[in-house]
C-alpha cells in the first residue's frame, strides 16, 4: 500500500517544517545583529532544516521498510501509545513549574521510555539522567538561559 500512517505523518511534518523554514528565514534582524554569527533567527533556521531532514529520512525509511514489515497489525497499539505520549507531554508542561526543569524532564523521559517498552534500569538511567544534566548545563551555563528550579523547592 502506498499511503500509510507513517508516510502521512512524515509528509505532514515535512510540510510543517518547510512552512516553519519559510517563516524562519523571514525573521527580521536588528541592526546590532547584522554582523554576528548567531542571531534571533539562527535556532529557528536550524530547527527548520533538521525538521526537513528528519521528515525526509522518515519518508525514506517508510519506503525501505515496506518490504520487511508484515501487513496488518498493531494500529490500535500505536494509536494508544501516541495518545499516552500526548498526555505525558501535557503532564510534563504542568510539572515544569512546580518540579523545575531537571526533575520534570527526568520524570518525563523515564515515563516516555517506559511507555515505549524500555525496562532495563541501566538504559533508563543512562539515556535520561546524563541527557537532562548536559542539556541543563548547556542551557544555563553556556547559553545563559535561566531555567527555574521549581516552586516546590522554594
Amino acid at each position: 500500500m502506498f499511503i500509510t500512517k507513517d508516510r502521512i505523518g512524515a509528509f505532514l511534518f515535512l510540510v510543517f517544517s518547510c512552512a516553519y523554514g519559510v517563516y524562519a528565514w523571514q525573521i527580521p534582524l536588528l541592526p546590532t545583529e547584522q554582523g554576528i554569527a548567531v542571531s534571533a533567527s539562527t535556532l529557528p533556521k536550524i530547527y527548520a532544516v533538521v525538521g526537513v531532514v528528519v521528515s525526509l529520512l522518515a519518508l525514506a525509511g517508510s519506503f525501505l521498510q515496506q518490504v520487511a514489515r508484515p501487513q496488518g497489525g498493531s494500529g490500535a497499539l500505536a494509536l494508544g501509545r501516541t495518545v499516552l505520549l500526548l498526555v505525558l507531554m501535557v503532564l510534563y508542561a504542568l510539572m515544569l513549574d512546580p518540579f523545575g526543569f531537571l526533575l520534570a524532564t527526568e520524570l518525563f523521559l523515564l515515563a516516555g521510555y517506559l511507555l515505549m517498552g524500555e525496562y532495563r534500569p541501566k538504559v533508563l538511567f543512562w539515556a535520561s539522567a546524563p541527557v537532562v544534566v548536559v542539556f541543563w548545563l548547556i542551557m544555563t551555563r553556556l547559553l545563559g538561559i535561566y531555567l527555574a528550579p521549581g516552586t516546590l523547592w522554594s
